[in-house]
């Protein structure tokens, strides 16, 4: 008995829920399944798998040992890959994962040229914000903005963020730069809304190193922030928000900064990877991509005046 491949086929049968569907899966007969199973199990001598004409379970031993048979594949896989990348250029499908500002404003736009660069390389590229399990969802490549989780993943920071406070000129011209974050008591002020807890974030500042929150009076909150940044550039008063998604309108003087002596700074943005893909070819070429493609954003802020 090939131990891996009668692993493989234990999975297939865990992930897929039946003999017949791993074996539709894999390739092979349904009775080669049954097989694979009953050596498995003889080999070491525990009953892996609770089965019925209609249903089939995980025993407290095939728990166990799905768990650590997943990872044992998983790392041949990565041991098969990192010994081809040694030799090869990056190919195969790569699957990163990120907010989808910033794929929107940096990655999208420049991975023509990342594409170009490794033509045996292809992209599937999803946006979210949530934590999401690497191994469990197939992501090799993951861009976050906030404090890096305490896990086995690789962290990276690849560009620092300010709270900035901008206006547009226009708006500036009619109610002037406030002073200080008391002024905004007084000024049309635009909030952002939290998207799950529904609840406003308050205004990020600091004053000789220290830290401190403010709660402008809104007149109109959104949990958007496209859409809050587009307001404020249409002059429908002073946002709040990283500078990460603000530098293209800071730039073109769209939106001018206020309050920068007031200034706090914000979470980084980071990539992540799980520690055991560090040495595929396809993971790092894409890290060292997204830490360029950030680093053009990093010399460009603060804009010049």
């Amino acid at each position: 008995m090939d131990r891996l491949d009668a692993l493989k086929v234990f999975c297939a049968v865990v992930d897929t829920g039946g003999f017949s569907r791993a074996a539709a899966k894999l390739g092979i007969s349904t009775s080669s399944v049954t097989h694979q199973i009953g050596l498995l199990e003889a080999h070491f001598g525990v009953k892996l798998l609770n089965r019925t004409t209609r249903s089939m379970s995980l025993t407290d031993e095939g728990r166990r040992c799905i768990e650590q048979a997943r990872r044992l594949l998983d790392e041949m896989d990565e041991l098969e890959s990192s010994m081809s990348d040694s030799l090869h250029e990056p190919r195969g499908s790569l699957r990163v994962d990120m907010p989808g500002i910033l794929a929107q404003r940096y990655v999208a736009p420049a991975l023509p040229r990342f594409l170009a660069a490794y033509p045996e390389l292809s992209v599937r590229l999803t946006a979210s914000d949530r934590l999401i399990d690497m191994v469990d969802e197939g992501v090799d490549v993951m861009l976050r903005i906030g404090e890096l989780p305490d896990s086995a993943l690789v962290g990276r920071s690849i560009f620092k963020n300010q709270y900035v406070c901008c206006a547009s000129p226009d708006f500036i011209a009619k109610y002037g730069k406030p002073e200080h974050p008391d002024d905004l008591d007084r000024l049309p002020c635009l909030t952002f809304i939290y998207p799950k807890a529904r609840q406003l974030r308050p205004w990020s500042f600091q004053q000789d190193g220290q830290p401190f929150t403010a709660m402008p009076r809104g007149v109109v909150s959104m949990d958007h922030v496209d859409s809050l940044i587009e307001m404020a550039v249409q002059g429908g008063g002073i946002v709040q928000h990283l500078s990460v998604s603000l530098i293209e309108q800071l730039r073109s003087g769209a939106l001018v900064p206020v309050l920068e002596q007031w200034q706090a700074a914000g979470p980084d943005v980071s990539v992540l990877y799980p520690q055991r893909h560090q040495r595929a070819a396809k993971i790092k070429v894409f890290v060292d991509f997204v830490e360029d493609v950030f680093k053009s954003a990093a010399a460009s802020w603060p804009p010049s005046a």
